[in-house]
């Protein structure tokens, strides 16, 4: 897969980098699908945040972890499903010797194959809203097995039809995954139901904002004019809803963001703070520094 060149000065993963910073070769020109077990050191690009543009699957085997999906923290081990879509944050808190099966699927791939993308987009949004999932033995036995015909395919002989085969086999595994998050849900539809509720949809269009306007507004005021309420009142219902409030959430956001650019880009700390919006470089690194416990260039040095 070629390198392509990021809109947002930001040096995320493409699905090539992520195999070569893993020591994978490339196999499949747009997938890569491997039942080996990622050990410690397979994980080291996760270390610090990072995106890729690939969505990334995965069934713990063993050991356990803490992953950091925007934000929100999922504890993971044997029998835990995991997809992460493309272009989201990703990092790896702890791990304490955890090893899963994982295919990684570039998001370019699903452009090449006759995806329905109108029956398809659903099931996304709905994966999207849960990705992580306690598998029972024979759910985790059973997407292993879709991941070991995958890496077979890809690693073997190819022919004209190796990314039809591909092609079908990945939307095999994503039908999968969606029957067994369905299945869950109505077993457990409680796992839904503070979705619908006046706080969680708050939360959400809150969250929405936040993606859009962190790196220009960190004051709680333009979050809650957007929401046309008052900023006391949209601190009550992001806390209820999180634990957290308004103004951590957008620091964390600006962190998460100003650590990806100290970790991933050629920009120098000076460009960094004028890019997310800071009059200068002191300002930037005291806001750093007051939320992280070390300067940028500290963290930029680890």
């Amino acid at each position: 897969m070629n390198r392509k060149q990021i809109e947002i000065p930001i040096t995320s993963f493409t699905l090539s980098d992520l195999l070569a910073l893993s020591g994978k070769s490339s196999g499949f020109a747009l997938l890569r699908a491997s039942q080996a077990a990622s050990s410690a050191s397979d994980m080291e690009p996760f270390r610090f945040p990072c995106r890729i543009d690939a969505f990334l699957i995965g069934v713990g085997a063993e050991g356990e972890a803490t992953v950091s999906f925007n934000l929100n923290e999922y504890r993971l081990h044997k029998g835990s499903l995991f997809v992460f879509g493309p272009n989201n944050i990703i990092q790896m808190r702890s791990n304490e010797d955890f090893r899963c099966h994982v295919v990684v699927i570039a998001s370019e791939f699903f452009q090449r194959i006759n995806l329905d993308a109108k029956h398809m987009l659903p099931l996304f949004l709905k994966i999207a809203a849960h990705p992580c999932l306690e598998l029972a033995p024979d759910e985790a036995a059973d997407l292993q097995h879709f991941i070991a015909l995958l890496e077979r395919e890809t690693n073997g002989v190819q022919s004209p039809l190796t990314e039809n085969v591909i092609g079908e086999l990945a939307l095999a595994l994503i039908y999968k995954i969606g029957e067994l998050l369905n299945r869950n849900l109505e077993t457990h539809p409680e796992s839904e139901k503070t979705g619908h509720s006046r706080a969680e949809e708050y939360f959400r269009q809150f969250m929405m904002l936040l993606g859009e306007h962190y790196k220009q507004e960190r004051s709680v005021g333009f979050y809650a004019r957007q929401l046309c309420i008052t900023s006391k009142y949209l601190t009550t219902l992001i806390r209820q809803v999180s634990g957290k409030s308004v103004s951590e959430w957008i620091d964390n956001y600006v962190i998460l963001e100003a650590k990806t650019l100290l970790k991933y880009s050629n920009m120098s700390i000076q460009e960094i703070a004028y890019y997310l919006n800071f009059a200068n470089q002191s300002f930037f690194g005291s806001y750093f520094k007051r939320n992280t416990g070390m300067s940028p260039s500290q963290y930029k040095a680890m």
